[in-house]
């Protein structure tokens, strides 16, 4: 299985998006998850044990130039790099439209929030461009917002407190 978490900014929305990842990998262990975020916080998802690739998307540097053709080709290898893997999953994790663009663009079955949750800043046009929009309790923490958003795209069960560390790794005391 290969699933693409979409998370792109910030780096609070960023961090209580990883035990979503986590619990994908603990409900199939052989799976392969990338992540599409802002170039800022590729390196912290690259020490985050589970994560394949990480699709570097600089949305917010485009912003005030998208007119631009440097930015325009720049687009355009993007589209090209989401659209030359097939996932089983492309989750929308953000429920906002450029990253629910992001989703739409990418090579697979899309998913994301239906609706608003408490802290979440929803856009209704989100949900019209992701092919599976999922309804998620309207007060739920953003921890568990995402986690039940990826247990609903994937069909698991979510179990236990959420892990921030794969269920695999070994913790090492430093001395």
């Amino acid at each position: 299985m290969r699933v693409l978490i979409v998370k792109l900014s910030s780096l609070g929305d960023v961090v209580h998006t990883i035990p979503a990842l986590q619990d994908i990998r603990a409900a199939f262990p052989g799976a392969q998850v990338d992540w599409a975020v802002e170039p800022a916080f590729a390196s912290l998802l690259r020490r985050v044990e589970g994560i394949g690739d990480v699709i570097e998307c600089p949305l917010r540097r485009w912003r005030n130039a998208w007119w631009t053709s440097a930015v325009r080709a720049e687009l355009a290898t993007l589209r090209k790099r989401l659209q030359s893997v097939r996932y089983d999953a492309v989750i929308d994790m953000q429920g906002l439209t450029k990253s629910a663009w992001i989703a739409r663009n990418a090579q697979g079955p899309s998913h994301g929030l239906a609706n608003q949750t408490e802290g979440s800043s929803h856009e209704w046009l989100a949900a019209w461009l992701v092919k599976h929009p999922i309804r998620i309790e309207p007060r739920i923490h953003a921890v568990d917002r995402a986690r039940v958003l990826a247990s609903k795209a994937l069909g698991f069960a979510t179990s236990g407190p959420p892990r921030y560390n794969s269920p695999h790794a070994t913790i090492h005391q430093v001395e």
